[in-house]
């Protein structure tokens, strides 16, 4: 089965989602420090902090994103985003410039911290197990990502580090549903640069290794977070040729999470659009399944994934009607008319409209089926209640010809006048026909020009071949000989065979 990944990209939103298949509320806190004032600058946090909030957004997370935070700027932040993350199923938090002490009993650092002495900590830096609680309000899953292990800026300070990662007084029984992921494991430092073939063109990285990793595959569809995470570790080691290692801590549960799942939101969830519903739009026609109205023909070239994608789906969701119609046009398209037709009874069954239409037109035409108008006639009129305009149209001829009924000019032109409000370009096309020939009123040549010459820019080549018959003739209104080639042309080129005779009878050469 082929499935093109830009065209489900479209039609597929990028959630975050479990298994189950239910999309989640998400929040996220992002933050860059780089312009430190009593500590030496950081080259890329900032960037770190932007790139990282636009993919998190374009993930569906709802972000708060600070850049060179104060103190009371973080805290602000943090406990507006404790708010969102109360209500959310995910929450995360990206933190990226100084820390000191390492694991989460460690401290973020605001750029106007100055940390003179060692109770300057619970003044002028963030807790780290602040964030931590912040988190774990979150339903499913609360994650902090810090980028922060860049040394210790403040020297005058003792360093305290600790080989446990909790911390002296922490413990993963704290917090049980949050994941934290450090740029570098206990002891070591995050590196600022990285290696020359992952830089700009002058150089510069504008992203740290750990953050330019995050973002690498924050992007790839369908990665769950655990594979993430370990995709994220062996990039950064290779990047700074093995001195970094990010490690994580904590535990998660028995439910995969995937932070961009588009295969897994189609797996489960019908209302968004799947590869049956692409794979059987009309070339022309939008792929969005609330609009997904068309009725054109399969492209042959893409038949056989369509019926493959279209069983899938009917199999997966037995009762949504729309999967069982397209299955049945994709059939049809393969001229396994059977199976078409028991696809369409299906979908009728079940409610679908356009599968009414199908129906009608297969006996209507005598495709597949043996023909009978009359029953036809059964399904255009069930679908004409519920204003199908082409059902309506079809209903139309049948009562100008007398298919399947007594012939009934009156009702076939209030049909048509009824699809005509509903913008369908061939009930225009044959309200100008009416008025044309004066079937239910008098003759009127320039109303019925006027009908031709909307439905000929709605796009009806029939409307067309009627506005140039018009035009060459002069009849009700100016004569366009020229013009009429061109919509001629124009009406061959979409498809209509009349236009095709009567543009090979006018170019053929005289004989002499």
């Amino acid at each position: 089965m082929r499935f093109s990944v830009p065209a489900l990209a479209v039609v597929f939103q990028l959630i975050v989602n479990t298994c189950a298949g239910a999309a989640d509320n998400r929040a996220a806190l992002v933050i860059g420090n780089s312009s430190y004032k009593n500590a030496p600058g950081l080259a890329t946090p900032a960037n770190d902090a932007e790139d990282v909030a636009a993919a998190l957004t374009g993930l569906g997370f709802d972000v708060i994103l600070r850049r060179d935070g104060s103190a009371d700027d973080l805290r602000a932040a943090l406990g507006e985003f404790s708010d969102k993350a109360a209500k959310a199923d995910i929450a995360l938090v990206y933190f990226a410039g100084y820390s000191v002490n390492p694991g989460v009993d460690g401290y973020l650092i605001p750029v106007d911290a100055r940390l003179a002495t060692s109770s300057s900590y619970s003044t002028e830096a963030v807790p780290l197990r602040a964030v931590w609680s912040g988190v774990a309000k979150a339903r499913k899953l609360g994650l902090v990502v810090l980028d922060a292990l860049r040394g210790h800026p403040f020297a005058k300070l003792e360093r305290q580090d600790r080989a446990d990662p909790a911390g002296a007084s922490g413990s993963s029984e704290t917090f049980r549903n949050v994941l934290v992921f450090f740029a570098a494991e206990p002891g070591k430092i995050s590196e600022d640069k990285i290696s020359e073939d992952r830089t700009s063109g002058d150089g510069a990285a504008r992203n740290s290794p750990f953050a330019a990793a995050i973002l690498k595959y924050l992007a790839e569809p369908d990665l769950e977070i655990n594979f993430l995470f370990r995709k994220v570790r062996d990039d950064v080691r290779s990047s700074t040729q093995q001195k970094q290692t990010p490690y994580m801590y904590g535990q998660l549960s028995r439910d995969k999470v995937f932070l961009n799942a588009v295969k897994q939101a189609y797996l489960s969830d019908p209302s968004v659009a799947q590869p049956c519903d692409e794979l059987t739009a009309a070339p022309d026609g939008p792929t969005r399944v609330a609009e997904a109205r068309s009725i054109a023909i399969v492209k042959v070239e893409t038949v056989v994934d369509a019926i493959t994608a279209c069983t899938d789906a009917v199999r997966r969701f037995p009762a949504v009607d729309r999967f069982h119609y397209q299955l049945g046009r994709a059939q049809f398209a393969k001229r396994d008319y059977a199976s078409a037709l028991a696809s369409y009874k299906k979908a009728f069954e079940l409610g679908n409209t356009r599968a009414l239409y199908a129906l009608g037109t297969m006996y209507d035409d005598g495709t597949g089926v043996g023909w009978d108008p009359s029953l036809a006639r059964f399904y255009y009129e069930i679908a004409a209640k519920i204003n199908f305009a082409p059902a309506i149209v079809r209903l139309g001829l049948q009562n100008e010809r007398g298919a399947g009924g007594p012939k009934d000019l009156a009702k076939a032109h209030a049909l048509f006048r009824q699809a005509a409000d509903l913008s369908d370009p061939g009930a225009i096309n044959k309200l100008g026909e009416f008025a044309e020939k004066g079937w239910t009123g008098a003759r009127n040549l320039k109303q019925a020009r006027a009908f031709y010459e909307k439905s000929a820019a709605m796009g009806d080549p029939a409307g067309m071949v009627n506005l140039a018959r018009c035009q060459a003739n002069g009849i009700g209104g100016r004569k366009d000989v020229p013009g009429a080639k061109l919509l001629l042309a124009k009406a061959a080129e979409a498809g209509s065979l009349e236009a095709s005779d009567i543009l090979s009878h006018v170019q053929r050469p005289k004989r002499r």
